[in-house]
């Protein structure tokens, strides 16, 4: 007597394993895209925080820097000469220190003019847009009818109104990120401030 006992099966077919390989694989790719964009995004928010870190810096120093001008040597839209009065440490001349601010390729420079006529120059921000598009400019001057102010023969700042200042910065692949702020020199001989909006 043989007897043929059947066995009970229960396993899975190979069809209901390759169905199962393939959903796997389709959520695989979903959350791994979904993470990688996340990363992206994540990246993306640092770096333009740091930057703005580095341009709230950057303005800071330019602000200080223009609030105190006392004579002006040279405009233009991408530099300033001027002196500005004794403050130390970085002026420890009484009648002032000569100081060129400018916008060189893709940075902000400081330069310091020695007694010697010899130059110390600092970076006060890079990643500048080079050049700025448009009517753009790093440097507007304006006097207290809001014209652009012309130098004056003697150099002094009296009818100089305010500086806007325009920094565009670039990061990440193209993107732009615009700082812009308004200086009101303090040594002219008319009263200077803030117009309320």
């Amino acid at each position: 007597m043989n007897k043929i006992e059947k066995i009970n099966a229960n396993g899975f077919s190979l069809i209901e394993v390759i169905a199962v390989l393939v959903i796997m694989g389709i959520l695989a790719v979903g959350l791994s895209m979904g993470l990688i964009k996340g990363v992206e995004q994540y990246l993306f928010a640092s770096e333009a925080t740091q930057l703005s870190q580095k341009a709230q810096l950057a303005m800071a120093r330019i602000k200080k820097e223009l609030t105190g001008v006392t004579h002006v040597s040279s405009i233009s839209g991408n530099q300033i000469r001027y002196t500005r009065t004794y403050s130390p440490p970085s002026c420890q001349n009484n009648v002032g220190c000569e100081y060129i601010l400018q916008k060189s390729s893709s940075e902000i420079l400081l330069i310091s003019i020695n007694a010697d006529g010899s130059a110390d120059s600092q970076v006060l921000i890079n990643n500048v847009l080079n050049p700025y598009t448009g009517a753009d400019v790093f440097l507007d001057f304006k006097n207290f009818s809001n014209a652009t102010w012309s130098l004056e023969a003697d150099g002094t700042v009296n009818n100089l109104a305010k500086i806007q200042v325009l920094l565009i910065l670039t990061y990440g692949s193209g993107n732009t990120i615009r700082f812009n702020t308004t200086i009101n020199p303090r040594q002219g001989t008319k009263l200077n401030a803030p117009k309320l909006n």
